[in-house]
């Protein structure tokens, strides 16, 4: 009975430390896939027709840069979460090279943004 518990206790903590992620290392790299996501879409929204695949690169951005604002919230960081939204607003259901390009100048600001901090 003891050796039971024993097991079931040295696993959860196992199971604990394995999935626990520092808390400065997460946001840091929270903006690194952000800025990745940013730069795979850039290149869409100056493409014709290719909206669809931006909008979802700048989801994901949104998705990263979120989670790196929960982690360590900054002026720089909340202005990009912002024209990342702004940049899918703008991108979303439309096709037209204007709108996207737009959209893709809206990126590269937030870009510059996460980058900065």
């Amino acid at each position: 009975m003891r050796r039971r518990q024993f097991l079931l206790g040295a696993m959860a903590l196992t199971l604990g430390q394995a999935t626990t992620v520092p808390f400065a290392f997460a946001a840091d790299d929270h903006i690194a896939q952000a800025i990745d996501q940013i730069n795979k879409a850039i290149p869409f929204g100056e493409q014709p027709h290719q909206s669809a695949s931006f909008v979802q690169h700048i989801d994901n951005a949104i998705d990263h840069a979120m989670m790196a604002e929960r982690a360590r919230s900054t002026r720089n960081v909340k202005r990009a979460v912002a024209l990342l939204r702004r940049a899918r607003r703008t991108a979303y259901g439309t096709h037209l090279l204007r709108y996207s390009r737009r959209a893709a100048t809206y990126a590269q600001k937030a870009l510059s943004d996460l980058q900065k901090g």
